[in-house]
C-alpha cells in the first residue's frame, strides 16, 4: 500500500506554509520536491534526515542534488561519515569527487565547533555529519552558522524522530521498504505529516 494516501498532505502544507520562504533548489527527484514545504531543498540552512532501521540507505534522496552542487566550485564536507555514506557519495557517476572532502575531528576536539566552522567559513557547499548528541542551541547554532556561511547542513539522525527546534528548515524520516524507501516529513515535534514511496 502506498505510502501517501496514509497521510494527511494537505494539513502538512497549510503547517509548513507558515514559514518564511526561503529560497531553495530542486532534490532532483520531482515527489520529493513536491513533498517538501518549499518545493526543494534550501539553499542554505539546515536539513535533518532521521534514519529508521540500520539497513536504511538515506542517500538516494541526497545524491541526485549532490552531484550538481559537487561542480559549484565549493568543497562538499562529510564530518566522521560511515562507511555507507562514503562508499555512495564517492561512486555515484555523477558526482565530482575532487570537490568530496571528509573530516575526522580530533577526540579532543568538539564536535559541534567543528560543524560550526565547516558551515559559516564559507568554503563548503554542503556539509553532511551524524552527530551522536542534539540540543536545541546546537541546532540554533548550526543554523545560523550555515546560513552565515550560504552553506547547506545536513543532520542525519539514527532512530525515531524526536522533538525538535526552529533551527531545522526541513527534517525527514526515512525508512526502508520493500523496492525501496519510505520518506516522510515529519513536524517540530517529530510527528509525520505527509509522506511518499521512492524506488
Amino acid at each position: 500500500m502506498s505510502t501517501a494516501p496514509q497521510l494527511h498532505h494537505l494539513n502538512a502544507r497549510q503547517n509548513t506554509n507558515k514559514r518564511r520562504p526561503v529560497q531553495t533548489l530542486s532534490t532532483g527527484i520531482a515527489a520529493l520536491d513536491a513533498l517538501l514545504p518549499a518545493a526543494g531543498w534550501p539553499k542554505h540552512g539546515l536539513v535533518e534526515i532521521n534514519v529508521q532501521g540500520v539497513y536504511t540507505d538515506p542517500m538516494d534522496v541526497l545524491l541526485p542534488a549532490l552531484s550538481g552542487l559537487s561542480r559549484e566550485g565549493r568543497w562538499l564536507a562529510m564530518v566522521t561519515p560511515p562507511h555507507y555514506a562514503r562508499v555512495r557519495v564517492n561512486t555515484n557517476p555523477g558526482m565530482d569527487t575532487s570537490s568530496v572532502l571528509q573530516i575526522n575531528p580530533h577526540k579532543g576536539r568538539s564536535g559541534l565547533w567543528t560543524l560550526e566552522s565547516l558551515m559559516r567559513a564559507g568554503h563548503c557547499r554542503v556539509v553532511m555529519a551524524w552527530p551522536q548528541c542534539r540540543t536545541a542551541l546546537m541546532e540554533l547554532r548550526l543554523a545560523r552558522a550555515a546560513t552565515l556561511g550560504r552553506s547547506l547542513g545536513i543532520l542525519f539522525r539514527q532512530g525515531e524522530p524526536q522533538a525538535g527546534t526552529a533551527g531545522c528548515a526541513v527534517r525527514l524520516c526515512v525508512e526502508r521498504k520493500a523496492g525501496g524507501h519510505a520518506v516522510y516529513l515529519i513536524d517540530n515535534d517529530g510527528t509525520r505529516l505527509a509522506g511518499i514511496d521512492l524506488p
